[in-house]
């Protein structure tokens, strides 16, 4: 009987998981920026990995976009910290300034990251990430003051907008230590929550008493 001959393609072999291979590589552009710097090298990231270039790319088609999918996992990494602080904090200017200083350490503990990220942290999914977590902290605040919710939504994009240019400065210019940078921008935005009533609220982010 003749031997049936395989059609072209992959060679035959373990199953291959696109997403682990996702991660696997996201976990390696990680690494290479930390030991490299921030001019992130699609090689650099190939040869951490292990992979070829062309596995590579078969995940990641350019450079903009491995590093699109590297700020929206920094990104929800971030508001997972966020919604940790959110729940534990004692109060809502606490739990304002803890949220800012959770972004401020973020940047001081990975400065190569932070830095090749600045711009895409602003692209529409990883911005769509810590902006949803903090419209739904707003929105619950604003309930609290039986306020207009809606107001939640401009509220959050234009405090992160603010937020993240100043501590991206702060991360070039370093002319104020992070402790007076944090007060400097909680006080910031608290004065807004003040203004519309904000001593009043409970906890930033808690449910409205029934």
């Amino acid at each position: 009987m003749g031997s049936t001959r395989r059609p072209p393609g992959r060679p035959l072999g373990s199953h291959i998981d696109a997403r682990q291979r996702r991660e696997d590589l996201l976990d390696a552009a990680e690494r290479s920026l930390r030991s490299r710097g921030p001019e992130l090298s699609l090689v650099d990231v190939a040869r951490e990995s292990g992979l070829t270039r062309s596995a590579l790319y078969a995940a990641f088609p350019d450079k903009d976009a491995l590093v699109t999918a590297l700020a929206q996992r920094q990104a929800q990494r971030i508001v997972a910290e966020v919604s940790g602080i959110a729940a534990s904090a004692a109060g809502p200017r606490e739990q304002t300034r803890a949220a800012v200083d959770c972004f401020c350490a973020w940047v001081e503990a990975e400065p190569a990251i932070s830095a090749t990220l600045s711009a895409s942290l602003s692209s529409a999914a990883a911005f769509d990430e810590l902006a949803g977590r903090l419209e739904g902290i707003l929105a619950a605040a604003f309930d609290q003051l039986d306020g207009d919710r809606r107001a939640a939504g401009p509220w959050a994009r234009a405090l992160l907008g603010a937020v993240s240019a100043s501590v991206f400065w702060w991360q070039r210019d370093r002319t104020v230590e992070r402790d007076e940078l944090v007060e400097h921008l909680t006080t910031l935005i608290w004065s807004g929550f003040v203004g519309a009533g904000g001593e009043r609220l409970r906890t930033l982010g808690a449910p409205a008493p029934d």
